[in-house]
């Protein structure tokens, strides 16, 4: 099945395989670890409305949490994400 464009490449945990070549499931559990560890330590509460921006937080925080880059750098390329994405109060309730 998979998604468009993308070749789906797999694992059998009941078979014993945990890992195939460079497929594994360690990527994903750390995706999943790190959004339950926001929901439970942060959030507390992620409302149905607004889940996808909840989410999109936390894939740029993997996608642009590299430690080796400066602090400046990833402050640059968050004023670069918000640059023409204003979001008022109004739009965000209204959503």
């Amino acid at each position: 099945k998979g998604i468009e464009g993308y070749k789906q490449l797999m694992v059998n945990h009941s078979a014993g395989q945990y890992v195939n070549g460079i497929v594994h499931t360690n990527g994903i559990e750390s995706v999943w670890a790190l959004l339950k560890r926001g929901y439970n330590g942060v959030f507390h509460h992620f409302s149905d409305k607004h889940i996808g921006r909840y989410v999109d937080e936390f894939v740029f925080r993997l996608n642009d949490g590299n430690v080796k880059r400066s602090t400046l750098d990833r402050i640059d390329s968050i004023v670069f994400g918000f640059s023409g994405n204003r979001l008022s109060y109004k739009m965000l309730v209204l959503m």
